[in-house]
């Protein structure tokens, strides 16, 4: 039987999430997830130097990201 192991990293746009061997090093699969909310440019306001992130971002960044790696 071979162990895996799940790596998830969160950025300023997007969440990425990756299959390793752990025997081995080895990638498996990888995946990256853009927020809709940041691409679309919600709670932002660059004029005062604000940067928000919104929750359900990060929410469904792991979700459909881990999701496209276990397919």
């Amino acid at each position: 039987m071979n162990n895996y192991v799940i790596g998830v990293d969160y950025g300023t746009d997007s969440v990425r999430s990756v299959i390793v061997d752990a025997s081995n090093g080895k990638e498996i699969a990888s995946s990256t997830f853009n927020y809709p909310r940041w691409k679309k440019g919600l709670y932002c306001d660059s004029a005062n130097q604000q940067f928000r992130q919104h929750p359900l971002d990060y929410l469904e960044g792991l979700e459909q990201s881990v999701r496209n790696i276990v397919k």
